[in-house]
C-alpha cells in the first residue's frame, strides 16, 4: 500500500525521499537494526517520517498527506461519508484480491467465483462512485488516488470484471491524464510495472495469461 503514498507525494511536487527496504536477506537485515530505532510509535513499513511527524499505518499516512495537500472532502458531511465509505470498500475489495493471489493449493477453482463476486461488487461500487470523473465530481481527494491504485491491482487479474465498471474505468483514465503525474505515468519505472504483492507464490501476469483461455476469461 506505500505505493499510494508515493503517488501522492509525486503529485504534491515536494522534494521526498523514497527510502525502500528491499524483500530480501539484506533488506530484513536492514529492518531488523532499524525498526526500533526511528522513533515510530508503532514500528511498520511503511512509514512517512514529515519533520516531527513520525507516521505508520498505510491508511493513516494516506489520510496525512490528503490532509496536507488538501485532497480532502472539505466540510461537508455527505462528501465525507462518501470518501469515508469508498476507502473501506476498496480496502475491502483490494483485501479479497491479496487472499486470492495468496493462495496456492486451490488459486485456479477458486477464480471463476471471485471473479462472479468481484463483479457484482464492482457494480455496485461502480453506481455509487458515479459519473464523476472523480469520487467527488471535478473534486480530486486521497480516496481516488486509493481508488486508482486498488483496482488498477485488481485489474491485472480480472480486466473484463473491471472494464464493466465504467463510472471506476473513467476515474481511472482522468486519474492517469492529470498534469502533476504524467511524468510519472510516462516513466519506464512506471512501465516496467509495480508489484502488487512482493509475498505472492501464487499469482502474477504470466500465470493469469496462462489461465486467461482456459477459463475463456
Amino acid at each position: 500500500m506505500g505505493e499510494i503514498s508515493r503517488l501522492l507525494l509525486r503529485y504534491s511536487g515536494v522534494s521526498w525521499k523514497d527510502d525502500q527496504v528491499p524483500l530480501d536477506s539484506t533488506g530484513f537485515t536492514r529492518w531488523k537494526a532499524e525498526k526500533y530505532n526511528l522513533g515510530l510509535d508503532l514500528p511498520n513499513l511503511p512509514y512517512l517520517i514529515d519533520g516531527d511527524m513520525k507516521i505508520t499505518q498505510s491508511v493513516a499516512i494516506i489520510r496525512y498527506l490528503g490532509r496536507k495537500f488538501g485532497l480532502v472532502p472539505g466540510d461537508n458531511e455527505q462528501d465525507i461519508v462518501k470518501c469515508e465509505m469508498i476507502e473501506q470498500e476498496v480496502t475491502d475489495l483490494r483485501a479479497a484480491f491479496m487472499d486470492i493471489c495468496l493462495e496456492v493449493e486451490k488459486f485456479k477453482e477458486m477464480v471463476p467465483g471471485y471473479l462472479e463476486n468481484l463483479e457484482k461488487k464492482l457494480g455496485v461500487l461502480d453506481k455509487f462512485v458515479g459519473v464523476g470523473p472523480f469520487v467527488l465530481g471535478e473534486k480530486l481527494t486521497y480516496v481516488d488516488f486509493m481508488v486508482f491504485e486498488f483496482v488498477s491491482q485488481i485489474d491485472k487479474l480480472a480486466p473484463e470484471q473491471v472494464a464493466k465498471a465504467t463510472n471506476i474505468g473513467r476515474l481511472l483514465q482522468h486519474f492517469q491524464d492529470l498534469p502533476q503525474l504524467r511524468e510519472w505515468f510516462s516513466s519506464d519505472e512506471f512501465k516496467k510495472g509495480i508489484p502488487v504483492n512482493d509475498f505472492s507464490p501464487t499469482f502474477c501476469c504470466e500465470h493469469w495469461l496462462g489461465l486467461a483461455e482456459e477459463f475463456q476469461l
